[in-house]
């Protein structure tokens, strides 16, 4: 069987930094023959680092001229939507970086387009496919938690604004730390409760410190100008299962941890937290609390990648369902309406 041909849309920093080692990992399967770039200069770096044979600066080349199998989407935010339909139509799978897009509509259209051309789509959720998530989800899948009710999901900083364009201009990013990190946590949050439809969301959001002078980063300065998304960002959703679930997103938080990536689940026989994996509970009136001794080490970019590859290999469906990937931009689109109308929004 020849090895299937993979195009990277986007060569900056998560083609370089992530993908290319899940594209590695799979060589045996996939040859990655081509990349793009509206810089040329990044789509030649990551072709030369990577004995990557054709580079582009338009992905309608691209696509017209390699005749991919699959198309791995790196860019900016606001260009998801775009190449993932021309992929699709083009006759490619597509993965596709987190957030899918910054619209539910966006996310529907390009889902429409997959399935029009009886190709795969996914979203590159990450997070889903590293050894700590990997191994609570088995916990919660065995019913060690029982009905699990409430999930408080954090995806928090202190002081660390990414300070690239594609990250804090809405015209690029589509929206802040919601679409930046949030959407990891919620996503994560989401699968390990089971993925329950959505009804109501309740928000909050502003910029509070990242237009400020005398706020510091710990990655740099940033375009204080040019920052135009949330610094902050607070929610709750509720499920047609009865269970709730409180979402915190933040870039820059007076708090006293650097970082806080976490999420905690409540149910009726026992609660746990990720990443600690820490699982909290009661048994014939004593109160326990246990944490998993082993975790497999798994990198999440690389594993959603041979996830993906196998799925495409054995016509399959994907790890992560687009289906559930929409549910979560809509949950995050909610946000948005909810804090612009200080109100509840309906799904």
């Amino acid at each position: 069987m020849s090895k299937l041909r993979v195009g990277i849309a986007g060569s900056g920093g998560i083609a370089r930094a992530a993908h290319m080692r899940g594209w590695k990992a799979v060589a045996d399967k996939c040859d990655v023959v081509a990349c793009c770039d509206v810089d040329e200069s990044r789509a030649k770096a990551l072709a030369t680092e990577n004995n990557i044979p054709s580079t582009y600066t338009d992905y309608r080349v691209m696509l017209d001229k390699e005749k991919l199998d699959i198309v791995d989407i790196c860019t900016p935010n606001m260009l998801h939507h775009p190449i993932s339909v021309a992929a699709s139509q083009a006759g490619a799978h597509v993965i596709c970086e987190k957030p899918m897009a910054p619209g539910s509509k966006q996310v529907e259209e390009m889902i429409a387009a997959a399935k029009k051309a009886k190709k795969l789509i996914m979203c590159a959720q990450s997070t889903r496919f590293n050894g700590q998530a990997q191994t609570l989800k088995k916990v919660v899948d065995g019913g060690a938690l029982g009905n699990i009710y409430y999930c408080r999901a954090q995806a928090i900083r202190r002081r660390f604004v990414p300070p690239r364009p594609g990250f804090i201009k809405k015209a690029l990013s589509g929206g802040g730390p919601i679409y930046d990190i949030g959407v990891h946590i919620l996503d994560l949050s989401y699968w390990l409760m089971g993925a329950p439809k959505p009804t109501t969301v309740t928000a909050m959001m502003g910029t509070f410190l990242a237009k400020r002078e005398d706020i510091t980063g710990m990655w740099g300065e940033w375009d204080r100008k040019m920052y135009d998304v949330e610094d902050f960002a607070v929610g709750m959703i509720r499920f047609d299962n009865g269970a709730a679930l409180m979402l915190e997103c933040s870039f820059l938080l007076n708090m006293k941890e650097r970082e806080r990536f976490a999420t905690h689940l409540f149910g009726t026989e026992a609660g746990a937290c990720y990443p600690d994996l820490e699982i909290y509970g009661e048994r014939n009136r004593v109160i326990y609390d246990e944490k998993v001794s082993y975790v497999p080490e798994l990198q999440g970019h690389v594993e959603e990648i041979k996830s993906f590859v196998d799925s495409v290999a054995n016509n399959k469906p994907v790890s992560v369902p687009p289906e559930q990937t929409l549910q979560v931009i809509r949950m995050l689109e909610a946000m948005y309406k909810s804090a612009a109308k200080k109100g509840e929004v309906k799904l």
